[in-house]
Protein backbone atom coordinates (compact mmCIF):
# COMPACT_ATOMS: atom_id res chain seq x y z
CA UNK A 1 0.00 0.00 0.00
CA UNK A 2 1.60 3.61 -0.64
CA UNK A 3 1.96 5.63 1.93
CA UNK A 4 -1.39 7.63 2.80
CA UNK A 5 -1.13 11.79 3.76
CA UNK A 6 -2.71 12.65 6.45
CA UNK A 7 -3.22 15.97 4.40
CA UNK A 8 -5.60 13.46 2.61
CA UNK A 9 -8.21 14.58 5.46
CA UNK A 10 -8.18 18.58 4.21
CA UNK A 11 -9.70 17.45 1.11
CA UNK A 12 -11.91 14.59 2.15
CA UNK A 13 -14.21 13.82 -0.65
CA UNK A 14 -17.35 12.96 1.21
CA UNK A 15 -19.57 11.33 -1.24
CA UNK A 16 -22.63 10.92 1.17
CA UNK A 17 -26.12 8.70 1.14
CA UNK A 18 -27.73 11.15 4.13
CA UNK A 19 -31.38 9.65 4.48
CA UNK A 20 -33.42 12.46 5.92
CA UNK A 21 -36.31 10.43 6.78
CA UNK A 22 -38.67 11.87 9.18
CA UNK A 23 -41.51 9.11 9.18
CA UNK A 24 -40.07 7.51 12.28
CA UNK A 25 -39.46 4.00 10.67
CA UNK A 26 -35.80 4.55 10.40
CA UNK A 27 -33.41 5.85 12.73
CA UNK A 28 -32.79 9.16 12.29
CA UNK A 29 -29.13 10.65 11.66
CA UNK A 30 -26.39 11.12 14.67
CA UNK A 31 -24.27 13.87 14.96
CA UNK A 32 -21.49 14.16 17.04
CA UNK A 33 -17.44 16.19 17.80
CA UNK A 34 -15.43 13.93 19.07
CA UNK A 35 -11.89 14.66 20.97
CA UNK A 36 -9.17 12.06 19.66
CA UNK A 37 -7.21 10.03 21.81
CA UNK A 38 -3.41 9.84 19.67
CA UNK A 39 -1.19 12.93 21.11
CA UNK A 40 0.64 11.89 17.75
CA UNK A 41 -0.08 14.57 14.62
CA UNK A 42 -2.32 11.91 13.08
CA UNK A 43 -5.52 10.68 14.73
CA UNK A 44 -5.13 7.75 12.45
CA UNK A 45 -4.71 4.92 13.76
CA UNK A 46 -4.70 2.69 10.71
CA UNK A 47 -6.51 1.58 7.60
CA UNK A 48 -9.03 -0.46 6.44
CA UNK A 49 -9.47 -1.72 2.66
CA UNK A 50 -12.97 -0.69 1.39
CA UNK A 51 -13.85 -4.82 0.28
CA UNK A 52 -12.76 -5.24 4.12
CA UNK A 53 -15.60 -5.85 7.10
CA UNK A 54 -14.42 -3.89 9.92
CA UNK A 55 -14.40 -4.81 13.06
CA UNK A 56 -12.44 -3.73 16.17
CA UNK A 57 -12.32 -4.73 19.20
CA UNK A 58 -13.14 -1.83 22.05
CA UNK A 59 -10.84 -1.79 25.35
CA UNK A 60 -12.91 -2.72 28.16
CA UNK A 61 -13.26 0.15 29.53
CA UNK A 62 -14.92 1.59 27.16
CA UNK A 63 -12.84 4.87 26.93
CA UNK A 64 -12.03 4.46 23.25
CA UNK A 65 -14.58 4.35 19.90
CA UNK A 66 -13.01 3.59 16.83
CA UNK A 67 -14.33 4.98 13.74
CA UNK A 68 -13.69 5.08 10.14
CA UNK A 69 -13.79 7.74 7.56
CA UNK A 70 -17.05 8.39 5.54
CA UNK A 71 -14.91 8.09 2.46
CA UNK A 72 -11.61 6.83 0.78
CA UNK A 73 -8.60 8.58 1.74
CA UNK A 74 -6.05 7.40 -0.88
CA UNK A 75 -6.48 8.54 -5.01
CA UNK A 76 -7.50 5.10 -5.68
CA UNK A 77 -10.61 4.88 -3.79
CA UNK A 78 -9.08 1.85 -1.93
CA UNK A 79 -8.52 2.52 1.70
CA UNK A 80 -10.44 4.37 4.74
CA UNK A 81 -8.82 5.75 7.51
CA UNK A 82 -9.16 4.07 10.80
CA UNK A 83 -9.74 7.02 13.97
CA UNK A 84 -9.45 6.74 17.59
CA UNK A 85 -11.89 8.76 19.41
CA UNK A 86 -13.08 9.43 23.37
CA UNK A 87 -16.13 7.19 23.60
CA UNK A 88 -18.47 10.13 24.05
CA UNK A 89 -18.95 12.79 21.63
CA UNK A 90 -18.71 16.50 23.50
CA UNK A 91 -21.16 17.81 21.17
CA UNK A 92 -24.19 16.45 19.81
CA UNK A 93 -27.25 16.80 18.10
CA UNK A 94 -28.76 18.36 21.16
CA UNK A 95 -26.15 21.06 20.51
CA UNK A 96 -26.90 22.24 16.84
CA UNK A 97 -28.55 25.28 16.11
CA UNK A 98 -28.87 25.94 12.29
CA UNK A 99 -26.80 23.48 9.81
CA UNK A 100 -26.52 25.28 6.16
CA UNK A 101 -25.14 24.40 3.00
CA UNK A 102 -23.04 27.12 1.60
CA UNK A 103 -21.35 26.28 -1.70
CA UNK A 104 -19.11 22.93 -0.93
CA UNK A 105 -19.12 23.74 2.65
CA UNK A 106 -21.51 22.73 5.69
CA UNK A 107 -21.34 25.51 8.16
CA UNK A 108 -22.95 24.86 11.82
CA UNK A 109 -23.67 27.24 14.60
CA UNK A 110 -24.47 25.54 17.96
CA UNK A 111 -26.73 26.89 20.51
CA UNK A 112 -25.58 28.42 23.99
CA UNK A 113 -24.71 25.12 25.65
CA UNK A 114 -23.08 23.86 22.55
CA UNK A 115 -21.30 27.19 22.01
CA UNK A 116 -19.89 26.87 25.67
CA UNK A 117 -18.92 23.30 25.02
CA UNK A 118 -17.36 24.09 22.07
CA UNK A 119 -15.07 26.46 23.36
CA UNK A 120 -13.77 24.62 26.13
CA UNK A 121 -13.11 21.72 24.03
CA UNK A 122 -11.34 24.00 21.12
CA UNK A 123 -9.60 25.46 24.50
CA UNK A 124 -8.32 22.52 25.79
CA UNK A 125 -7.34 20.83 22.88
CA UNK A 126 -5.32 23.68 20.36
CA UNK A 127 -3.23 21.89 18.13
CA UNK A 128 -5.11 18.83 18.65
CA UNK A 129 -7.26 16.76 16.00
CA UNK A 130 -10.98 16.71 17.09
CA UNK A 131 -13.56 14.29 14.49
CA UNK A 132 -16.90 15.96 12.96
CA UNK A 133 -19.00 12.72 11.97
CA UNK A 134 -22.24 11.55 10.80
CA UNK A 135 -23.82 8.36 12.06
CA UNK A 136 -20.54 7.32 13.55
CA UNK A 137 -18.78 7.94 10.14
CA UNK A 138 -15.68 10.43 9.89
CA UNK A 139 -16.31 13.57 7.31
CA UNK A 140 -14.00 15.93 8.80
CA UNK A 141 -10.47 16.15 11.44
CA UNK A 142 -10.08 19.50 11.63
CA UNK A 143 -6.41 20.37 13.82
CA UNK A 144 -7.71 23.12 16.32
CA UNK A 145 -5.87 26.28 15.69
CA UNK A 146 -7.62 28.19 18.60
CA UNK A 147 -10.46 28.40 21.39
CA UNK A 148 -13.46 28.94 19.24
CA UNK A 149 -16.08 30.94 21.78
CA UNK A 150 -18.51 32.29 18.63
CA UNK A 151 -19.90 28.75 18.51
CA UNK A 152 -19.64 27.97 15.01
CA UNK A 153 -18.12 24.81 13.40
CA UNK A 154 -18.16 23.92 9.50
CA UNK A 155 -17.10 20.62 7.46
CA UNK A 156 -15.25 21.73 4.32
CA UNK A 157 -13.24 19.88 1.95
CA UNK A 158 -16.94 18.07 0.40
CA UNK A 159 -16.89 16.85 -2.96
CA UNK A 160 -19.30 18.93 -4.56
CA UNK A 161 -22.29 21.46 -3.76
CA UNK A 162 -24.84 18.79 -3.75
CA UNK A 163 -22.93 16.63 -1.09
CA UNK A 164 -22.70 19.61 1.26
CA UNK A 165 -26.84 20.38 0.86
CA UNK A 166 -27.35 16.49 1.81
CA UNK A 167 -25.09 16.88 4.77
CA UNK A 168 -27.24 19.83 6.10
CA UNK A 169 -30.60 18.55 5.02
CA UNK A 170 -29.66 15.27 6.86
CA UNK A 171 -28.51 16.83 10.10
CA UNK A 172 -31.73 19.37 9.39
CA UNK A 173 -33.82 16.77 9.70
CA UNK A 174 -31.92 15.02 12.93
Amino acid sequence: MKKLSVLMFAMLLATVACNNNTNGDEPKVSFGIYETVTDSLSAIVGYAHVDSAFTMTVPADDQVKYLRTASPVDPEGHYYAIVAVKAQPVITGSDLKTVKPDKDVVEIRLNLKGARKWAEMTRNNIGKTVAITIDDRVYALPTVMAEIKEGRAMISGLENEDTALKISEALNGR
